[in-house]
């Protein structure tokens, strides 16, 4: 896998202010994509950071969300190097407009914030296996890796799913020789809990809690 995290997951609550940082919540705000349908719709989960515009999926996307996860350097660790057909592209996207309806989280894509480009990446959660837990996953084209843009859309997300899903815990896992993927974890604040075997895989897994993610927060916060 590319990334993976796990969440605990509780009722939905309003956004707050316990973690300070750029994340802009647009839930007061309508925003309009159009469905299957070429109908608009409303969407009150885009989220904003200083590069970055969030953007749950759409059917509009499945075609470029296809390409990206194709990408040989994304699938690589995504999908265990295996080129998926569009049909799952298309079953992805219809979950995670499931999700987003049913718990208030699923998948975002992610688009420069001044809107000039196409689709960079994606970030977000699903559940986890035949659990209920929210699991956390990200994947980004090469052409935007080592700017930051992934540890910046994971921010934006960790704190949708503290603030506004009233997760308690996040699990973050990766192969182990994924190492740009740990380093992300770790700029996120993540604590190392364990490496073990997962699904025939090497794999490292690292936590989160809101508390910890806080004292993150408040240790690279410089000191005025």
């Amino acid at each position: 896998m590319y990334a993976l995290a796990a969440a605990e997951e509780a009722r939905i609550r309003p956004l707050d202010e316990s973690f300070p940082g750029s994340l802009d919540s647009k839930r007061g705000r309508r925003h309009a994509r159009r469905d299957d349908r070429g109908e608009q719709v409303a969407d009150d989960h885009v989220l904003e950071t200083e590069r970055l515009r969030l953007v749950p999926f759409g059917v509009d996307d499945v075609d470029a969300l296809h390409e990206l996860w194709t990408d040989p350097a994304v699938r690589r660790y995504l999908w265990d190097d295996e080129v998926i057909p569009r049909s799952t592209a298309e079953e992805i996207v219809t979950a995670s407009t499931r999700d987003f309806a049913r718990s208030g989280y699923g998948f975002w894509s992610l688009w420069s914030r001044d809107g000039v480009g196409a689709l960079m990446g994606f970030c977000g959660f699903r559940r986890f296996e035949e659990t209920d837990t929210p699991e956390l996953l990200y994947g980004i084209l090469p052409a935007h890796w080592g700017r930051g843009y992934v540890t910046e859309a994971g921010h934006a997300v960790i704190r949708h799913g503290f603030e506004r899903c009233g997760f308690t815990r996040i699990l973050a896992a990766t192969d182990t020789p994924n190492q740009s993927s740990v380093q992300v974890m770790q700029r996120l604040g993540m604590v190392f809990e364990a490496r073990r075997e997962f699904h025939g895989l090497d794999t490292v897994f690292y936590t989160l809690s809101p508390e910890d993610y806080a004292d993150h927060l408040a240790l690279a916060t410089p000191t005025p």
